[in-house]
């Protein structure tokens, strides 16, 4: 059935809407589109860059066009999800600059075929589709009647009229109140107190530009937008409480400076709208800011040294916002997803903006912000002067390490994200936070926070935290926290704050929940650690570097507070050797030697000298004290002498040695004292592999079978220890599969692992279901002292196995706290505890994605 509906025409030479599909055939599957086809009827192709559709009835939905449309051509945009309703339906094209250049009539499609809406001159038919082709127009045939049939006479549209202000009327809002839709308003030259509202679809525009026509509202808001399709151009706007507040749809904003208002540039409430090429600047509240508002196109504006927020975005979904320059501003959003945010600019660096992203290096921005993403690092960046430096929404596992943040409102914001790790940052003088957490089992380690208003600050139930070894200096308040607990504070120095410590409604551990070896004035202790706090009053009175009584944080306390600042307690201070009596000349304090420049046998320029911190395969065995290790350099295992080339016994300890190493991967714990010896060979333990899953320490095993004698030099270790203890061995830990790994599901394990030997592990192992990708996501190991975890990447080389940040060892009969997410269909025990010779696994909880709570526990292996 053809159907005809009146044309409404197009603006003149122009380009018009020829096609209409609404109802596509196949339209309940994926593979179909809803298209609208446009021809070009000029003589010159013409760029659709800007050019928007949109529709009209029940929600409206504007998309942005580009490319080029050729003379006489046709330009096809085809949308893959519903966007065009079946009934009613009327289609608006509008150029760059919010004209409206044509608008269909109101079209209806019941039926799923190949039927279109076509444009034949003065009207429309329903006819078979033709795509990028002339349309399917019936050709004119005379009237057989003698008698015609007259055309019916349409109604005019009455003619848009142009009104002068202050020529027609003095004030602008007074030329509002007599004009009619449709009309324009152009304003001279001069200064305007007023506040106006408008209710009605009008052109307001300047005559000549911003620089001397000016709108002040007097305190109130300048412009009001209560009606669709208003564009207001070319005013300086000031001095109100908003400069616009827009109320309605579909209004164009461009053009315009807007400046010095008491609260916002502008206030959306509103959807569809365009606010282009203004330059937005010192208001006192907000640039821009979106409430509730969707859809909305925000370009190539200059936005400078607003109070708050440049653009910031609550609720506001779907919205465009490119090529906009941010100077000493931002971007801030709030539960707001969809938005395309792409080619801006801030302090001029790129704002960089990732939604739902998953394992991105970010190391050059002006700006960070990232929602909903996963395990994204953030590194290297040097950000200044504007809102939120790095800004986090519902993002977790991302590390954020060695930037600085300074001169912002806020320096780092976590909002709703947990599992997170910032450390090594420098986070200085930013206007509120330096750090704000709104998250659960974020790690906050090795920062410099100095000189912001709250160093650290809590959202309401921001629990299960970590905060420790930061310097956290010369801020208003050092660290607050609010209704949130479980967080553990310790071995962080509180410096020179008006207020180091506020703790409200908040039940946290301010110390090390077990005992820490550490130096304190050249003598060793083993104790609870809690932080330096530069007001403790307390007393030191058996002089173990811990004050005697806690330090009170409102009605919460550190109980074993710090004399000293914690990085003290961890400098090793040579133990000087007393004066012989029979000889005046006191010995000499032992130091470490310079190494040689350049040092020929050390291959990597930063070592790790942390236990387990370095490793790799031995290429040669020199002698039966010394190995070469790829990548790392010549190693000369500590505190032991082994026989030289001439001496009895040299062959046999080289051999035992190579028997143990050669070709095989080896773990360093190099002196944190010397790092090299005397003649520039790295000084270390040595751990080796030992049966199928373990490790020795190799010094130690020298020692004990006779191929070595004690021979003991200025470092960290104690050789003569090694002679009384039993041999250390570390170990891999396995819980094998269980018979019936089924049923199997993929959930959060929380728990802990109690080894009853030494264990070793870089990496944690998951058993899968056989022909599924069961697998863990996430893994995390602590106790009082450390935390490691480890992430998954995808299903991508080794991916049953997740290695650690750091070196994991787990000592015997301790406790150590267990979270495992995994993924797929991993083999699970269906037990709330299991045991072997390596020890035992307890469950707290496993909770599984359907939120369902068992007792069950993953089946796994920690391994190196």
């Amino acid at each position: 059935m053809r159907v005809c509906v009146p044309n409404i025409t197009s603006k003149s030479g122009n380009i018009v809407i020829n096609e209409v599909e609404l109802n596509p055939y196949g339209n309940l599957h994926s593979d179909v589109y809803e298209w609208v086809e446009l021809y070009n009827p000029t003589e010159e192709d013409i760029d659709l860059s800007g050019w928007t559709l949109s529709t009209t009835h029940g929600k409206t939905v504007t998309v942005y066009l580009s490319g080029v449309i050729k003379s006489h051509g046709y330009y096809v945009y085809k949308r893959g999800k519903q966007w065009l309703d079946n009934e009613d339906e009327s289609v608006v094209l509008k150029d760059p600059y919010g004209f409206e250049i044509d608008r269909t009539p109101k079209l209806s499609d019941d039926d799923n075929d190949a039927y279109t809406w076509q444009r034949c001159d003065d009207s429309w038919i329903f006819a078979y589709e033709t795509e990028g082709a002339e349309n399917n127009c019936p050709t004119p045939s005379p009237t057989p009647s003698p008698t015609p049939t007259p055309t019916p006479t349409l109604t005019p549209t009455p003619t848009p009229t142009t009104i002068y202000v202050p020529d027609d009327y003095a004030k602008i809002q007074w030329a509002v109140n007599h004009a009619s839709a449709g009309d324009t308003i152009i304003v001279r030259d001069g200064i305007y107190y007023e506040s106006i509202t408008v209710s009605k679809q009008l052109t307001i525009k300047s005559e000549k530009g911003t620089a001397n026509c000016i709108v002040n509202g007097t305190g109130s808001d300048v412009f009001t937008l209560e009606a669709d399709g208003i564009r207001i151009e070319g005013f300086t706007i000031t001095g109100g409480s908003d400069g616009i507040h827009i109320l309605s749809n579909n209004n164009t904003i461009i053009n315009n400076i807007i400046r010095s208002n008491n609260d916002d540039g502008i206030e959306l409430r509103s959807n569809n709208n365009i606010i282009s090429n203004n330059n937005i600047s010192s208001n006192n509240d907000d640039g821009i800011v979106f409430y509730d508002s969707d859809n909305n196109s925000i370009s190539n504006n200059i936005i400078r040294s607003n109070k708050w927020y440049g653009l910031y975005l609550w609720y506001s979904n779907n919205n465009t916002i490119r090529k906009n320059e941010f100077i000493n501003d931002g971007l801030s959003v709030y539960r707001s997803y969809g938005n395309i945010v792409e080619n801006n600019k801030v302090n001029g660096k790129p704002l960089v903006y990732l939604e739902d992203e998953s394992y991105k290096i970010i190391d050059n921005a002006g700006q960070i912000i990232l929602v909903k993403c996963k395990n994204i690092t953030v590194r290297n960046a040097e950000i200044k002067n504007t809102d939120v430096g790095i800004e986090l929404f519902e993002s977790d596992n991302c590390l954020i390490s060695n930037n600085s943040i300074t001169s912002n409102m806020y320096g780092i914001r976590l909002e709703q994200s947990s599992n997170n790790i910032v450390s090594n940052n420098i986070i200085r003088s930013n206007k509120w936070y330096g750090i704000l957490i709104g998250g659960n089992n974020n790690s906050i380690i090795e920062n410099d926070i100095e000189s912001n208003k709250y160093g650290i600050n809590f959202l309401r139930n921001s629990n299960n935290n970590s905060i420790s070894e930061n310097i956290i200096r010369s801020n208003k308040y050092g660290i607050r926290i609010w209704f949130s607990n479980e967080n553990i504070i310790c071995l962080n120095n509180f410096i020179n704050n008006t207020y180091n410590a506020d703790s409200y409604n908040s039940t946290n551990i301010w110390n090390s929940t077990e005992k820490i070896t550490y130096t304190y004035r050249g003598s060793k202790f083993k104790n609870y650690m809690g932080n330096y706090w530069d007001n403790y009053t307390g007393s030191d009175e058996n002089g173990d570097g811990i004050g005697d009584i806690p330090y009170s944080i409102n009605t919460d306390k550190d109980k074993c507070p710090l004399i000293e600042p914690f990085e003290n307690y961890f400098v090793p201070t040579p133990t000087p050797t007393p004066t012989p009596s029979p000889t005046p000349t006191p010995t000499p304090t032992p130091t470490c030697y310079p190494p040689p420049s350049p040092n020929p046998y050390v291959w990597k320029e930063h070592l790790n000298t942390t236990k387990f911190g370095e490793s790799g395969i031995v290429s040669a065995v020199i002698d039966g004290d010394t190995i070469d290790v790829s990548g790392i350099g010549r190693v000369r295992l500590a505190d032991i002498d082994t026989p030289e080339k001439w001496e009895e016994g040299y062959e046999e300890a080289k051999e035992f040695v190579e028997n143990l190493t050669l070709g095989k991967k080896v773990y360093l714990d190099i002196d944190d004292f010397c790092i090299t010896g005397k003649y520039g060979r790295i000084i270390a333990v040595v751990y080796a592999p030992y049966g199928n899953e373990c490790f020795v320490n190799l010094n130690q095993m020298l020692l004990k079978e006779g191929y070595a004698e004690i021979s003991d030099y200025y470092n960290e270790f104690s050789p003569y220890d090694w002679v009384y203890e039993p041999l250390e061995v570390l170990c891999q830990f396995d819980f094998e599969p269980p018979e019936k790994p089924y049923p199997s599901i993929a959930g959060t394990f929380i728990g802990e692992i109690i080894p009853n030997k030494t264990i070793i592990a870089r990496k944690l192992y998951t058993y899968a279901c056989e022909g599924t990708g069961g697998h863990t996501e996430y893994a995390l190991i602590c106790n009082d002292s450390f935390c490691a975890e480890a992430k998954w990447y995808g299903y991508k080389g080794d991916w049953h196995n997740i290695s650690f940040n750091r070196t994991v060892i787990l000592m015997p009969d301790e406790s150590y706290n267990l979270k495992i997410v995994t993924g797929s269909y991993p083999q699970i025990h269906h037990n709330k505890t299991i045991k072997n010779e390596n020890g035992m696994i307890k469950c707290k909880t496993f909770k599984d994605v359907n939120g369902i709570k068992h007792e069950w526990i993953p089946a796994i292996k920690l391994l190196t």
